[in-house]
């Protein structure tokens, strides 16, 4: 499926305000770019074009960022964030063959928090391979800006943010990991725990199949998605489950025992712990055979 974008040519669009904005996140330069020289190098100390943020999406080819005192690849379906000024260092080698991205420059104390926050969560470098959805965003403002000048900089601004809660959201949802160095046995717990749920799982169970001690895979696993396993283990259960109650006339013993719980007063317990109510509330509120899906956000 094509990007928005694509359908336009590769340009760049920078952004100043004749007037004082109130706005607290605010577009400062949106561009499709190719470049295939060494000359490309962008520093985040010595740049003087004030404070905001950077993130930049690879289309095809590859960069790199420095980011303190690592180095990163950004590959196609990958992007970056940084804010300005900080110890940064974004470009591109010859042996890359060629780097073509979509970028996005930000303004605002609102912009600043949110890719601080971000980048604390992800890291500087966030793989988007399987989740695209906040790349579209930036593809269709693009768009937008290629095809009307006058755009309205209120809805501009609604964009990025659009683009900051979709990123949010992938980071706070636990279908992947995305920083592109988290850790493989994080990822495999993940997946074992997604396609075992209904099995009798315990933190040991999980943590053999990652390959890591107990303690040390709690910690890693807490760290990077900011819950523990048995409490992640129980929230993909309850999502199964409340699909379940709205798509189908199955007991709720039965659903219990579908999703991996013990017997259906435990499953009664937890579900309303983290709903708020009873499955029979539920399900009398969304109503049977429904398309109905619950997220338990942390």
């Amino acid at each position: 499926m094509l990007f928005p974008h694509e359908q336009c040519s590769r340009k760049t669009f920078q952004y100043r305000y004749l007037t004082p904005s109130m706005l607290s996140m605010r577009l400062g330069g949106i561009g499709w770019q190719h470049v295939d020289s060494p000359s490309y190098r962008y520093d985040g100390i010595k740049r003087t074009d004030g404070e905001g943020v950077i993130f930049q999406f690879t289309l095809s080819g590859q960069g790199a960022i420095r980011y303190g005192d690592r180095e990163f690849m950004v590959p196609k379906h990958c992007g970056f964030l940084c804010t300005l000024p900080s110890d940064h260092l974004y470009f591109f080698d010859e042996s890359f063959g060629h780097w073509e991205f979509l970028f996005i420059a930000v303004r605002g104390e609102d912009a600043v928090r949110h890719w601080q926050s971000l980048i604390e969560r992800f890291g500087p470098v966030i793989s988007f391979e399987q989740q695209l959805e906040p790349i579209h965003c930036i593809s269709e403002l693009y768009s937008l800006i290629y095809s009307n000048a006058q755009l309205d900089k209120y809805y501009v601004s609604s964009q990025l943010y659009r683009f900051v809660m979709e990123l949010n959201r992938i980071s706070e949802g636990y279908d992947i990991v995305q920083f592109k160095d988290s850790p493989e046995p994080v990822r495999i717990a993940i997946r074992h725990m997604q396609s075992q749920y209904a099995a009798p799982l315990s933190l040991d169970d999980i943590a053999a199949k990652s390959g890591l001690s107990k303690y040390h895979f709690s910690r890693v696993f807490l760290g990077k998605t900011g819950i523990q396993p048995m409490q992640y283990l129980r929230k993909i259960r309850i999502e199964k489950a409340s699909a379940l109650l709205s798509q189908t006339n199955k007991t709720l013993e039965t659903i219990a025992r579908d999703t991996g719980f013990d017997n259906s007063n435990y499953f009664i317990r937890v579900f309303k712990s983290l709903v708020g109510m009873t499955p029979n509330q539920y399900r009398q509120t969304v109503g049977v055979q429904t398309a109905h899906a619950l997220r338990i956000e942390k």
